[in-house]
């Protein structure tokens, strides 16, 4: 077996393990992302948890939610934006529509470096709902009832910004079937906040002085980057298309 198979054959491994913890992920957090998405009360979701009159909601179960977001902020402190590339429900759908027929390869590199900047914008605004407008309670709650149901009412009986904020998603995370991963890369607020923190996590993948800029790994990358730079999310997928084999996993104290 030649060096070069040597490696590529534990990176594939990645890439398989990589979609059984997002898929596994799912079965875990997605009931949890469907409730914010669809019947969260709050104009933030996710944040509020512990004060929601929806009993059935999984974030009200306090092991759940701090369990979450203590491992949430673990892996950033680690990985950086992995949670994005590993853990996601979200960032799983928008890949899943990525797939679309319709995905273009990929816009202008100019509209990627503007649009990158609306994710901080989400991000802006939902710190001012939440100190500034003190995380109001935009829907009726809708506490019984089977799931699609009480959807349904929940949007009957909305305010309009919850109706705006909710369909606003929605639309952003549909555009993944015409841009891929535009959610991820583009708009999602969480990503944003994880984009600007993961410069201090502890490890990373990186390029090392091998490589050639052929771009080989950008190519193979879902979010349309390469190792270490913008959108990068440490999912390892582009780790076996590299033809130099330049792309590792590296400590920031090295």
């Amino acid at each position: 077996m030649s060096p070069e198979q040597a490696q590529r054959r534990p990176s594939r491994f990645l890439i398989i393990l990589n979609r059984i913890v997002q898929f596994c992920t799912l079965g875990f957090l997605g009931e949890w992302a469907f409730y914010g998405v669809f019947r969260c009360p709050f104009v933030v979701p996710f944040i509020s948890c512990q004060n929601c009159p929806i009993l059935t909601c999984p974030g009200r179960v306090a092991h759940t939610f701090w369990g979450v977001w203590a491992a949430w902020l673990g892996i950033l402190l680690l990985f950086g934006r992995a949670f994005c590339g590993w853990f996601c429900p979200g960032g799983l759908v928008s890949r899943l529509l990525s797939k679309s027929p319709l995905t273009k390869k990929d816009l202008h590199p100019e509209a990627v470096t503007s649009f990158s900047y609306v994710k901080y914008f989400s991000l802006l605004c939902c710190i001012l709902v939440y100190f500034f407008l003190n995380q109001p309670r935009a829907n009726v709650p809708i506490r019984i009832g089977e799931f699609w149901p009480a959807v349904l009412q929940t949007y009957q009986y909305a305010s309009d910004l919850w109706l705006f904020r909710s369909g606003l998603l929605l639309l952003l995370l549909a555009c993944s079937c015409l841009v891929a991963m535009s959610w991820c890369r583009f708009a999602c607020p969480m990503g944003g906040l994880l984009e600007l923190c993961k410069r201090f996590s502890l490890f990373r993948f990186v390029k090392t002085e091998a490589c050639t800029d052929c771009s080989a790994c950008r190519r193979a990358c879902y979010m349309h980057t390469r190792p270490d730079e913008k959108n990068c999310t440490n999912c390892g997928d582009c780790v076996s298309s590299c033809p130099v084999n330049c792309i590792t996993l590296r400590s920031r104290f090295k």
